[in-house]
């Protein structure tokens, strides 16, 4: 790098501020991880590089006019891998990095007889440390970890928690609990950084799953647990820049976090921005970075997922739930109506019922294909809906505008309004048989009135008849004398004795089903 000409109080008073705590924190592990490669200089200002991460991306870097500078992956400018190639030159042209990182140069050492010893000691985290100095230690730490099967993921997760948390066992309550959101937020990245590894085995791949999500429950239940007890209001007072710290940290989790568990990051913002992030000015920021990141062109497909959902996410939280829908219907993808279910959930907690129906109401064209897989949620919240407002009949028609899917729903609220014909009209619509019918509710029909059983019988028999198969013909078997016991009750006999002839007569050539017939002691 000899014709790179480097104005290095210009680096630290003009392009250092450029990057983010939260960049300049990831960019500085990259750094240590060694994973800059290939830097080339041209002329006296331009330097390119390769940066090795979980992908391989090229940075660009203009000293003059650092505006044109970029990067290849999502983010875009000012992003961790050009902070990293910014480390290393400014490594080998002889600069200190460290000055870089913190945005402040040295004092040069007048009199130094007696040369400086390397630290044998990495300082420990102190309560009035910044988000970055507690992330400088983590990373020092943790940031080379390696793993070799999916389950020393969790032990090096677990393990981290356990000895950076036990640091702030002394702390005053208030700033330990941001602190502990801090330490969930890394061992997190972590996880996922170490889960993108390359350093792994077959065997990890086909068992991360289960012990990534098993890390990621274990931190939100510490985030949960923190929020509890957390002093939020005073947090905000005495640490505010903390909290946008977090915030910014919690960002790139989402935005740059593996897609595989987009949506674990995406409870977590959830969680955040319901319970800790609550200043009014944090919020029209955050909604303000959103707009943006939908309006970049350049932004990853990951980035806009998380500024629609974190939007509608703002939305609700201000029950601006008719500006949430219209994002919803009008973004670039498709959102699961499960996505939706805790919102749903909340509602009820909350006993907001005639704004659960309205979320009801918008979701309910939604089910059309995926009723299947969650129509027993959906129709659980109709129920609830149903039993504190009076929308009985709507509710009834939503459950027959998902039939089958809404069988067991529909089947129960039949019975509990006495609606026995139409209960039996829907089991024979769906061609259930006995089998398929519970068998409580058979019980609870024939005590009513065995009138209403005698077509799913009739059907049921005939059903059997035509397995072909001994088992199939013992069933019609019993479902002939439980039909005869039936027609007994109802002073009926003679109609019974007509069916049996006719059914005697129609499958006669079924030597099995005559000779089970005999043994049922119908015919002799």
């Amino acid at each position: 790098m000899q014709e790179l000409v480097i104005d290095w109080p210009f680096w630290i008073e003009r392009i250092r501020p450029k990057f983010d705590k939260v960049i300049i924190a990831r960019g500085w592990a990259y750094f240590n991880e060694g994973v800059v490669r290939d830097i080339q200089v041209e002329g006296t200002s331009i330097i390119k590089a390769r940066v090795d991460g979980t992908n391989r991306y090229k940075v660009t870097l203009d000293l003059k006019s650092f505006t044109k500078s970029g990067c290849t992956c999502p983010y875009g400018y000012y992003c961790k891998h050009m902070a990293a190639v910014l480390f290393e030159v400014a490594k080998q042209a002889g600069y200190d990095p460290e000055e870089f990182r913190f945005g402040k140069m040295k004092m040069a050492q007048v009199d130094q007889k007696i040369p400086q010893k390397s630290k044998s000691t990495t300082r420990l985290p102190e309560p009035t440390d910044s988000c970055e100095m507690w992330l400088t230690y983590f990373h020092k730490q943790y940031g080379n970890a390696k793993i070799y099967n999916a389950f020393s993921l969790e032990e090096v997760c677990m393990r981290a928690w356990r000895e950076l948390n036990k640091l702030a066992d002394t702390w005053e309550p208030t700033i330990r609990g941001v602190y502990d959101i801090q330490v969930s937020l890394y061992v997190i990245q972590l996880c996922d950084t170490m889960a993108g590894s390359k350093a792994i085995t077959y065997d990890f791949y086909q068992n991360t799953n289960y012990y990534v999500k098993r890390v990621l429950k274990h931190a939100r239940e510490q985030l949960e647990a923190i929020l509890h007890v957390l002093d939020v209001n005073k947090a905000f007072k005495q640490y505010g820049e903390h909290m946008k710290d977090l915030s910014a940290y919690l960002a790139d989790i989402c935005e740059n976090g593996s897609g595989l568990y987009l949506y674990d990051w995406l409870d977590l913002y959830k969680l955040l921005w319901s319970q800790l992030f609550q200043d009014k000015g944090m919020l029209e920021a955050e909604k303000a970075r959103f707009r943006q990141v939908l309006a970049d062109p350049r932004a990853s497909q990951q980035a806009h997922q998380v500024a629609t959902l974190g939007s509608i996410h703002l939305d609700i939280s201000r029950s601006e739930d008719e500006n949430a829908w219209e994002r919803a219907d009008n973004g670039m993808f498709e959102i699961e109506p499960d996505y939706w279910f805790d919102y749903l959930n909340g509602f009820v907690f909350e006993s907001q019922w005639d704004r659960l129906l309205t979320w009801l109401r918008w979701l309910k064209p939604k089910m059309a294909w995926n009723e299947r897989v969650y129509a027993d949620e959906f129709l659980h919240y109709w129920r609830l809906a149903a039993e504190q407002r009076n929308v009985e009949k709507e509710q009834r028609d939503v459950m027959i505008s998902l039939l089958p899917a809404s069988y067991d729903h529909y089947a129960k609220f039949l019975l509990s309004k006495g609606e026995y014909q139409e209960w039996a009209d829907l089991c024979l619509l769906l061609g259930l048989t006995t089998e398929h019918i519970d068998g409580a509710q058979l019980k609870l029909v024939e005590k009513a009135n065995v009138r209403f059983l005698l077509p799913i019988y009739h059907h049921a028999i005939e059903a059997f008849i035509q397995g072909k198969n001994r088992p199939d013909y013992i069933q019609a078997i019993k479902l002939l004398k439980k039909l005869a016991a039936a027609y007994k009750k109802l002073k009926l006999t003679p109609r019974f004795e007509a069916y049996l002839e006719q059914i005697v007569k129609q499958y006669a050539r079924y030597r099995a089903f005559t000779e089970e017939l005999r043994k049922g002691n119908l015919i002799p």
